[in-house]
């Protein structure tokens, strides 16, 4: 777990005043640009309530890359093609790097506009890390975007908006994307 700027707790949920229902938001961000269009709205509310920002990425944990490696040795289906193993400590380690890298970039920004804030990346399943710190932070909000997908693409690839929405301790905004220039869904 990596954490920064982690800003003070003045509230707890349950003493909120009215006003500041909002206290804390939590940003779930993956790296892409879909995920970046959920900023404006957070700017927007963060400005309006004066809400502290965290802003939230989930890194793929070791074990997830060590069981792709193992299921790389397994024997190909084109005999002819060498399985290459994979070091899951350097994949870890580079995308640490790319993703403390990003945040930074995205805390710097946002920062640059007054707003309040700090930035976190857990190792994990990404509606698993969401749910579970906006419990511990004691979130007012959970802002991310979704691709809006249903039936037989959502059934295959899941949903990490469908899930957080379904278990989140604290209300819910969810953007829905299209495509991004350069990126597809």
């Amino acid at each position: 777990m990596t954490t920064h700027d982690r800003p003070e707790r003045t509230h707890t949920a349950g003493n909120q005043p009215a006003s500041n229902l909002y206290a804390r938001i939590v940003v779930a961000l993956d790296g892409s640009a879909h995920a970046e269009l959920v900023l404006p709205y957070v700017e927007a509310l963060a400005e309006q309530f004066g809400s502290s920002v965290i802003l939230l990425h989930a890194t793929t944990p070791a074990g997830g890359i060590a069981a792709a490696a193992a299921a790389a040795t397994i024997p190909p289906l084109a005999p002819n093609i060498a399985a290459t193993p994979i070091d899951p400590t350097a994949v870890v380690a580079a995308e640490r790097r790319a993703v403390e890298s990003e945040l930074h970039g995205l805390a710097q920004r946002l920062r640059s506009r007054g707003l309040a804030v700090s930035y976190e990346q857990h190792e994990g399943a990404a509606a698993d890390v969401i749910i579970a710190r906006a419990r511990e932070l004691e979130a007012g909000l959970i802002a991310m975007t979704t691709h809006g997908r249903g039936g037989l693409a959502r059934l295959v690839l899941g949903s990490t908006a469908d899930m957080v929405l379904r278990h989140a301790p604290c209300p819910v905004l969810l953007v829905r994307v299209g495509e991004v220039a350069g990126e597809s869904a």
